[in-house]
């Protein structure tokens, strides 16, 4: 609807801004209720987000409808719902769930989280008071103002009435332009580095706030686990440990993602429990310290409890718990405050409170409030204030988080003697995954050589043998059956050839990595640049995995992402082979177990590789494989293309 210019377009314009003006108070608190509750994750922190989008949804459409602006709503479709699998399952990537309700959750947090209109409404939530409240507000501001003046000069307050009436259709106009900015959809660009640095550091101060409230949840825990070790210890305190554990895990997990410091499990696996004895009782250990337990579940109790008591990582765990209240106190306290203490004083506006004395008679003002808590501010508007006790609080957010991320790893992370117990675990495994994937390739070829090219050989001896008896009766037949063995004979040949190329491709092993991948970017069918910076060769296993990878990605990329182009990049860097495999599909991809992309995982496994993969739905899908190796045998140089043979 575009703008109104009657007379009803003038009078209703600055009740129209008034209720523009209160949408925008109301972003500020709700910004701060939707991080804290989104972080605490209670009940869900898709919820919140999710249930915070109306308001920005309201203020986009009466800005669009008062303001004669058109803006499209900017949010990404909802992920249906899951599907069961054939088997009963719901899959989410590598995890099966019996029931829909944990793939649905977690579909729609990554829904909430990857759409970029998230970031935009809470950034609108927190600047739009001090832009679009000003632009909605200053018309009914100079009404309100005017009334309250023309009782003491009346030409002075006619002329604001007046000029608020006239202005107040081109500040909705403006404020629509406005609301546009942040709350339409936005081209598929760079953000600038300003912004970058304004969104890091809302994001590090939201954070900041939720981490203090998490604190408190994490006494909760400890307290509990304590008082569980006083009243039954046997019974509840391995059940009150678990829960930690999950508190704990999920805290791991979120202090990785906001600040980049990787905390590991440091967890030993439960131990299972000894097949019961023939008379149905349970023994624990052996000797004179052995137990003996009559049912099954207290056996499972009294090796749950000994198995949590030996683990070192419960106890660290429990001082974690117990210590992040006094170290909360002293890292996020200040700045906590001076954040949420700062939207408090901008959600003030001054300007109003002002406007509001003139119109009742009050005599206050929320500089009064400020200035009688810190009087060395005085003269200083509260929303000045505000504004740099909120800027303050932001620009050392992120260096306390990551202080705070590194406190935590020296308790939360595993020690070094439980870092080798779990490689030499992680080794253990992958050798027995490597003997079970050679037996299974060396029954693949023996069953190939025996269905394919042994029995075309042998029938091209029937045939030959066939062929020598009819040599002297019927020469004719004779030779057409050598013909055919001939024939057959090749296409055996070309068998054997598959089969060697499938075991270790001929190019790998003369030419090496980078023109063995070359080679299969120009056979790929789709277009395919390689990036190759090598200055010399790995050992002949790595590449061989390297290679089969390689090839399952872009088989994958083009018939199952339907992509149209794929860049693979192979570097060396600091001890690391990293190959970089991306392409512009429709995503969506999962490492799910029986498949290509868990047989790469595999692969990697033996050389303590790993594979890290990235497939929105939408697109695109980047698959990075990084393998710890050395390199040998210099080249000479490097290049780049569609499968250039040359180095």
């Amino acid at each position: 609807m575009g703008r109104s210019r009657g007379f009803v377009g003038y009078t209703s314009a600055p009740l129209r801004g008034l209720a523009l003006a209160g949408l925008a108070l109301l972003g500020p608190p709700l910004l701060v209720v939707i991080f804290v509750g989104a972080h605490a994750g209670l009940p869900s922190p898709a919820f919140f987000v999710e249930h915070g989008r109306r308001l920005p949804t309201l203020a986009r459409r009466l800005a669009a409808r008062w303001g004669g602006v058109e803006i499209a709503s900017p949010y990404r479709p909802a992920p249906p719902p899951p599907v069961r699998d054939a088997d009963g399952w719901y899959r989410d990537g590598d995890a099966l769930f019996r029931s829909a309700f944990l793939p649905a959750y977690l579909a729609r947090l990554r829904w909430i989280g990857r759409d970029p209109a998230t970031a935009r409404d809470l950034s609108w939530m927190m600047l739009n008071p001090l832009v679009g409240g000003v632009l909605a507000g200053l018309a009914p501001a100079l009404i309100g103002g005017g009334v309250a003046a023309v009782w003491f000069h009346r030409p002075a307050g006619a002329a604001a009435m007046l000029l608020g009436l006239a202005l107040g259709p081109r500040l909705l106009h403006l404020h629509a332009r406005w609301t546009r900015v942040l709350l339409a959809p936005s081209a598929r660009r760079a953000p600038g580095r300003v912004a970058r640095a304004v969104g890091a550091g809302a994001g590090a101060g939201a954070r900041l706030c939720a981490s203090v409230v998490l604190s408190g949840v994490a006494m909760v825990f400890a307290v509990a686990q304590v008082v569980s070790i006083g009243l039954m210890p046997m019974r509840l305190w391995p059940e009150t440990v678990l829960g930690s554990r999950r508190f704990v895990s999920w805290r791991r997990a979120r202090i990785g993602e906001w600040t980049g410091v990787r905390i590991a499990e440091p967890y030993r696996p439960e131990p299972p429990l000894p097949d019961p004895e023939p008379d149905g009782s349970y023994r624990l250990g052996w000797g004179p310290v052995g137990t003996v337990h009559q049912s099954r579940g207290a056996a499972v109790r009294a090796r749950r409890f000994g198995w949590m008591v030996r683990d070192r990582a419960s106890w660290r765990d429990l001082a974690w718990l117990f210590l992040e209240v006094p170290v909360a106190s002293v890292l996020f306290a200040g700045p906590a405050a001076l954040i949420v203490g700062g939207l408090a004083g901008l959600c003030w506006l001054w300007l109003w409170a002002e406007g509001l004395g003139l119109l009742t008679g009050l005599t206050w003002s929320p500089d009064d409030l400020l200035h009688a808590a810190v009087p060395a501010l005085a003269g200083v508007p509260a929303p000045v204030a505000g504004l740099v006790a909120a800027a303050l609080g932001l620009a050392v957010a992120p260096a306390l988080l990551r202080c705070h991320a590194l406190l935590s790893r020296s308790l939360l992370g595993p020690t070094r003697a439980a870092l080798l117990t779990s490689r030499v675990d992680t080794l253990t495994s992958s050798r027995a995954q490597i003997r079970d994937a050679q037996a299974a390739e060396l029954r693949r070829i023996e069953r190939d050589l025996h269905d394919g090219a042994q029995a075309r050989w042998v029938a091209v001896g029937m045939t030959l043998g066939a062929a020598e008896g009819l040599i002297d009766r019927d020469p004719e037949a004779a030779r057409a059956m050598i013909a055919g063995a001939k024939d057959m004979s090749v296409i055996a040949l070309g068998e054997l050839r598959e089969l060697i190329r499938g075991i270790h491709p001929p190019v790998l092993a003369d030419r090496g990595l980078a023109d063995a991948v070359r080679t299969l970017a120009m056979d790929a069918p789709l277009e395919a640049e390689v990036r190759v910076r090598l200055p010399g060769r790995v050992a002949a296993p790595i590449e061989a995995a390297v290679y089969f990878a390689v090839s399952e990605l872009l088989t994958n990329a083009a018939k199952h992402a339907t992509a149209t182009s794929v860049l693979v990049e192979l570097r060396h860097a600091d001890g690391v082979l990293t190959v970089t495999v991306a392409d512009d599909g429709r995503g969506g991809a999962a490492a799910g177990r029986g498949g290509g992309l868990h047989g790469i995982r595999r692969r990697l496994d033996g050389f303590d590789g790993v594979l890290i993969l990235s497939s929105p739905p939408g697109g695109p899908t980047v698959a990075i494989l990084e393998i710890p190796c050395a390199l040998s045998s210099p080249r000479t140089s490097t290049s780049s293309g569609k499968g250039s043979p040359t180095s």
